[in-house]
């Protein structure tokens, strides 16, 4: 089946004025914003795709899913459909100090809307951090630039805006549409999230989503982890993928059908499972709680002194022996903590899948 770089072979040549935008495009300016672009686009003087592409490309070591995204950025550029696109007001931030890291970028689209593309998670243990302080937070450094950002693009009074994102950046888009004023609002077309994680319940309760929520396009892989974590979901569409269980998270491994994804029904099984577990335990647990076993979890993973998963993962020896020191130096009520949580996890997801194989000759 093909995908998203099969797909700019096939509708590369039809120009958007011949072929309307539509779920795949989407996608892939959720892609493009893993790129960087520097000094280049940084201002609000828009810069051709095809002129930004001519640019070397580095390879980033800990991040392979970055490389194909500037693998694609190229083929976008010699393309008629995206090569024209004007970027620009792409920013970049990591702050360990607010736990923060936040990119976006502005595609204008020749009908004078444009796609306000959210990054999502890079590798940085300040960004998977971030990630998990929306179990207990009702909003995250991250997710404020982000509404800030899209107020921003509004103020020049585009004809449209489109809002998108992969993982965290889906995340991203529907808080920041949920939260924007409502002259900002006014001028949504459409709210893209691919396995992006869920959404708090105080969020799904405000105004600001009623108002956009028939907007939101959600799409999560049938074997998806990521995009079933930390919260509640709108409506989603499941996607075909050729990978297996988190791998799916790639959306390079994602089917397509035209310019359509390929859909299944649901997901599997396994992240009904997870999904089912993972909101029970949230539930069972106070904000504080949550808040005191993610900082828990991250200190140990700091204390191997390395800033991304990837050179916990070079170290992996190293970085054990420094993870199993800190675990033994935590004190006495946070050890108590982790194992009554972890247990309780695993107590629940026990529950849960012995409840659905008591199911199953029912069933048939």
């Amino acid at each position: 089946m093909p995908n998203i770089l099969d797909y700019l072979t096939w509708r590369g040549d039809l120009p958007l004025s011949a072929v309307p935008w539509n779920e795949v495009d989407s996608l892939l300016m959720a892609a493009l914003s893993y790129c960087s672009f520097g000094e280049q686009a940084a201002g609000k003087d828009a810069v051709a795709l095809s002129a930004l592409s001519t640019r070397e490309r580095k390879n980033v070591k800990d991040f392979p899913f970055f490389n194909r995204c500037r693998s694609l950025e190229g083929e976008l550029a010699r393309t008629l459909r995206f090569g024209g696109l004007m970027v620009h007001d792409a920013v970049e931030a990591w702050d360990p100090e607010r736990e923060m890291q936040f990119a976006a970028m502005t595609i204008d689209l020749p009908d004078g809307s444009c796609f306000i593309a959210y990054r999502g998670t890079d590798s940085t243990l300040v960004g998977w951090r971030e990630d998990f302080a929306m179990a207990y937070d009702s909003s995250v450094p991250a997710q404020e630039e982000a509404l800030s950002y899209l107020e921003h693009i509004a103020l020049r009074r585009p004809r449209g805006i489109y809002l998108g994102g992969h993982s965290k950046g889906g995340n991203l888009a529907v808080y920041a549409a949920a939260h924007a004023s409502e002259e900002a609002q006014g001028l949504l077309q459409g709210v893209y999230s691919f396995d992006g994680p869920g959404l708090s319940k105080e969020l799904l309760e405000k105004p600001g989503y009623a108002r956009i929520q028939g907007l939101i396009r959600s799409y999560l892989p049938q074997s998806s982890v990521v995009g079933l974590l930390l919260g509640y979901h709108p409506e989603y569409t499941v996607v075909r993928s050729k990978a297996i269980s988190l791998l799916q998270h790639d959306p390079f491994t994602w089917q397509l059908n035209g310019p359509r994804f390929t859909e299944v029904q649901q997901v599997d099984a396994a992240s009904q499972l997870m999904d089912e577990t993972l909101h029970e335990w949230l539930e069972s647990c106070t904000p504080q709680q949550r808040e005191a076993f993610v900082d828990a979890v991250f200190s140990i993973l700091e204390a191997t002194g390395a800033d991304t998963l990837q050179e916990i993962m070079d170290e992996k020896f190293r970085s054990a022996a420094a993870m199993a020191i800190a675990g033994l130096t935590l004190d006495a009520e946070t050890k108590k903590m982790l194992i009554r949580l972890v247990a309780q996890f695993i107590r629940i997801g026990t529950t849960n899948l012995w409840q659905r194989l008591l199911q199953r000759p029912q069933e048939g």
